[in-house]
Order: C-alpha cells, then structure tokens, then sequence
C-alpha cells in the first residue's frame, strides 16, 4: 500500500490531481487495504474522464439556459430603461412645475 500512496504523491506533485483529490484516492486506499490499488492510475483517469463529461454536460445546460435567457433579460432591460427614462421625465416635468410655480408667486409678492 505504500507503493500506491507514494503513486498518489507523484500524481499531486505532477499536476494530475490536487490535494482533495489525493484525499479521496487515500480513502479508497485505507477501505480497499490496497487490493483496488494496482489500477490506481485507471480509476483515477476514469474519475477523470468521467468529471471531464460531466462539465462539458453542464457547459452545454449552462449554455442553453444562457440561450433561453438572453432575449428575456435584453427585452426586461428595454422595458426597465423605459420606465426609468418615463420616471425620469416626470420628475424632470414636476421639478419644472415646482420652479415655474416658485417664480410666479415670487414675483406677485
């Protein structure tokens, strides 16, 4: 078993696996008693192919969500500007109503 945690340490050492990784290859190890441990290698790159899958699954759902999305979010985003912009020009005209009114009372007195 020795042999194979020391296999563990090489595959970190190299940039194959990172610590957690290597955690969970040690587990196995330690519940195996090292009988799994010949094909260390091949389940390591198994669970890595497997990962690698699973991504490139979850890039391609993450893409067609963004798909789906973008026309929505583009559409909310006219539609809030609008209104901001409506909100705005109100304001601008109340504001203008105020200081027009300010000035006609100011000068009747």
């Amino acid at each position: 078993m020795e042999k194979e945690r020391m296999q563990v340490l090489k595959m970190i050492d190299e940039g194959k696996i990172n610590v957690d990784e290597a955690a969970k290859l040690l587990d196995v190890l330690k519940t195996s008693g090292g009988k799994e441990s010949s094909n260390l290698e091949d389940r390591f790159n198994k669970f890595s192919n497997d990962t690698k899958v699973f991504l490139k699954d979850m890039g391609k759902k993450i893409n067609h969500i963004y798909e789906k999305a973008e026309p929505k979010v583009k559409d909310a985003t006219k539609k809030v500007v609008a209104k901001t912009a409506d909100i705005a020009e109100n304001i601008s005209q109340s504001l203008n109503d105020k200081v027009k009114d300010m000035e006609y009372k100011s000068s009747d007195e």
